[in-house]
């Protein structure tokens, strides 16, 4: 109700009498959505035109940003204040200045906006996305009311719509007193609450979710000054105190559920690790059955003596029944490591759950604002911190040993030329187009080496193949040439590896 006609008119009467005669000395904005006049009396004028929130406040002093403020509409300064009056039957303010100044404060609903004519010429507005606005003429703002008992009776006694400046509020107290009544009865209950409304009390209803101003019940205020700072300090406190609950426990609801959606991933991941048939156990089947299985194979089935069940094994034709076997005692070494590191990250998620759930609960809990503020400060501190120890790459970790993985072609770039050191081994899938990997490391074994090979070869474009060629430097020996596109590089001094791509 803090805008209604009603209330509208008797605080710029208010106005009238506190800045009438003064001079427009400043004009500025330093938040989105507001706006500050400031006078030579000293008072300010604070325009607050949010679309889910209009309004006008005073203020003795306001202390004005060094940064992010601009000043507006310098023509005006120096203007003196010569009426401000609400527009009959309308909710906007008009300010009168010197020199055929008109400033229109427009508290439309969801539409609010300042404008600034020049006798009858629109000059400069707040909003200016707001396209109708550019049509309206200073006259278009007040309006006819027929307040007279003859057109009530043609009206069949509907106060709403011969009276549309009561608002809810008004409309819904006349519903209750004229319950019942004949037209002539509501007439009287029509009359009685104009007369009142010539002279209303004002208050400050906290009955709801949010506070309202009121001129029927509540906290009684001395005038519509006071009523309308009172109101509009009491509004943010609460609406501020909503929005930043809701903020935070949005972007922790949002967590958990990508925390819960990691844990479920890797509790799959590592279900599979644990009942699949391990890469230890078909090495010893292979050593087992050595004399079964013929050179240049690519698989072969044998009985696995560890379910009675008979198992069919992948080979590399290029290498011998023992050196196939090798291969897979170096896989199981890595599959106790994923394991490992599986178990590690259920673990960390696990906690992490809790402390996000804790959090919600204590939010939930917080009334206080500056109490919810130092949480948001906290939460924004600890995901800072975070942002800086995350990596623009793909991090995977082998016997100790990190290796990085480019997401894509710039991202390669970004890789290879300022987070690798020179003595890092580099790898990449050949001939085909794909991430480029970096061994943090100058002197990685075999082993971390085919692992970092099998991420090349499973983030390039020949992850589906059996087996790819994947070549690998040190990073000295990568070099990037200008003309050359995003991802791509001269590589020298290039050796070979022939793995299985690793799928993650």
């Amino acid at each position: 109700m803090h805008n209604n006609y009603f209330f509208l008119r008797k605080l710029a009467a208010a106005l009238n009498g506190l800045l009438s005669g003064t001079q427009l000395l400043t004009c500025f904005s330093q938040e989105k959505d507001e706006l500050v006049l400031g006078f030579s009396n000293n008072v300010y004028l604070k325009c607050i035109l949010k679309p889910d929130f209009s309004s006008v406040t005073v203020a003795d002093e306001f202390s004005r940003a060094r940064k992010n403020s601009v000043s507006l509409w310098e023509e005006l300064y120096g203007n003196t204040v010569n009426e401000i009056r609400v527009f009959e039957n309308e909710r906007a303010v008009k300010i009168a200045l010197g020199q055929e100044f008109t400033l229109v404060i427009k508290l439309f609903g969801n539409r609010p906006n300042f404008l600034v004519y020049r006798g009858n010429t629109l000059t400069a507005m707040f909003n200016n996305k707001l396209l109708t606005d550019k049509t309206l003429k200073p006259e278009d703002f007040d309006r006819e009311l027929n307040a007279d008992f003859a057109t009530f009776e043609s009206l069949d006694g509907n106060y709403r719509k011969q009276f549309f400046t009561l608002g809810k509020d008004l409309s819904e107290a006349l519903d209750r007193a004229a319950d019942g009544l004949d037209i002539p009865g509501k007439w009287e209950k029509v009359v009685q609450l104009l007369a009142y409304l010539e002279n209303p009390r004002f208050y400050i209803d906290s009955g709801g979710p949010v506070p309202k101003l009121s001129l029927l019940q509540g906290e009684e205020q001395p005038d519509a000054l006071s009523a309308i700072n009172a109101f509009v300090s009491r509004y943010q406190k609460v609406t501020a105190l909503d929005r930043l609950k809701s903020d935070l426990t949005g972007k922790l609801v949002k967590d958990m559920a990508k925390t819960r959606n990691y844990i479920s991933t890797t509790r799959d991941k590592l279900d599979e690790l644990l009942s699949g048939v391990k890469n230890e156990e078909i090495g010893n089947i292979l050593m087992a059955n050595l004399h079964a299985v013929k050179e240049g194979a690519t698989e072969v089935e044998l009985d696995n003596f560890y379910t009675g069940e008979p198992v069919r094994i992948r080979l590399k034709k290029e290498l011998s029944p023992q050196k196939n076997a090798e291969a897979y005692y170096r896989k199981s070494k890595n599959e106790k490591i994923e394991i490992e590191t599986a178990q590690k990250n259920l673990e960390a998620a696990g906690s992490k759950l809790e402390a996000l759930a804790e959090r919600l609960q204590e939010i939930e809990r917080t009334e206080d604002l500056r109490q919810l503020r130092g949480v948001s400060k906290e939460m924004a501190s600890s995901a800072n911190a975070a942002a800086k120890d995350d990596l623009p790459f793909k991090e995977y970790t082998c016997k100790g040993i990190k290796i990085w993985v480019g997401r894509n072609a710039k991202n390669n770039d970004l890789l290879t030329t300022q987070y690798a050191r020179k003595d890092d081994w580099w790898l990449h899938a050949r001939d085909t187009s794909g991430s480029h990997v970096v061994i943090k490391s100058p002197n990685p074994s075999s082993e971390v080496l085919e692992y970092a090979a099998s991420l090349a070869a499973g983030y390039s474009k020949r992850k589906s193949e059996k087996l790819v060629t994947v070549l690998y430097t040190q990073k000295k020996y990568v070099r990037k040439a200008k003309n050359l596109a995003a991802g791509q590089v001269i590589v020298e001094k290039e050796k070979t590896l022939l793995v299985e791509p690793r799928k993650e």
